[in-house]
């Protein structure tokens, strides 16, 4: 498993070179920048001191949507409540969530600009949304901080051993399910605006690796069904 820092539209390059040192110091390599090349100035770099590399091996996209494509899950992190969504994870419980995973390939942590976050309609992108306990709302972390934190949490992730999942196809596999998911329950009727929908899309990422090699069997067995091709 590699996982990606993907930052959206980051504004100072000082925070970018942070966020490069943070990465580096607990083992991670893999930068992606959305709508910003601030980690080609001077400043970034040398706030990096010594990581260079991670802004020099840093990935640029135009949209979110390309940077996103190639994961298996991706983790959105955000300071507040959002809109529908109910369910906020700790780096810790990310943690366990991707190691219950053995499946996933690329696995992204989003991090929106310094001033106003992800938008809602970038959190719709993702699978999980993470936040940070913080004890006090103000004043909050800046973007190197909060990817230190991440990473740090994350970084044991490193120790874990290379576990092979069996008798699936494992190439995206939680982004596969949530669209044969929602494909199925539009089938049945049910829309996109209705509670059981999105309690549905918002629990299939946090599966098991077990129950989601089941899922994948349950959802060939309806599309058969259903009379659709597999």
């Amino acid at each position: 498993m590699k996982l990606y820092f993907v930052l959206v539209a980051p504004a100072r390059p000082a925070n970018v070179g942070a966020a490069a040192r943070a990465m580096k110091t607990m083992g991670f390599d893999a930068m992606r920048l959305v709508a910003s090349r601030v980690h080609e100035e001077e400043e970034a770099s040398w706030v990096a001191h010594g990581a260079q590399e991670v802004l020099t091996q840093a990935e640029a996209f135009d949209t979110l949507e390309e940077a996103l494509a190639d994961m298996d899950l991706v983790v959105a992190t955000t300071a507040r409540q959002r809109g529908r969504y109910q369910h906020y994870l700790t780096p810790a419980e990310i943690r366990d969530q991707i190691k219950a995973k053995p499946s996933l390939d690329k696995v992204a942590i989003v991090f929106g600009c310094e001033e106003s976050g992800l938008s809602n309609e970038q959190l719709a992108q993702v699978d999980l949304i993470s936040y940070l306990p913080l004890k006090v709302s103000y004043p909050s972390l800046n973007l190197g901080q909060a990817i230190m934190l991440y990473a740090y949490e994350l970084s044991q992730l490193l120790d874990e051993p290379e576990v092979l999942a069996e008798n699936v196809d494992n190439a995206g596999q939680v982004r596969v399910l949530k669209s044969k998911t929602a494909e199925i329950l539009g089938d049945l009727g049910v829309s996109q605006d209705e509670k059981l929908h999105q309690w549905v899309m918002d629990r299939v990422p946090m599966l098991p690796q077990r129950d989601l090699n089941m899922l994948h069997l349950l959802c060939k067995d309806l599309a058969r069904k259903l009379g659709k091709e597999v």
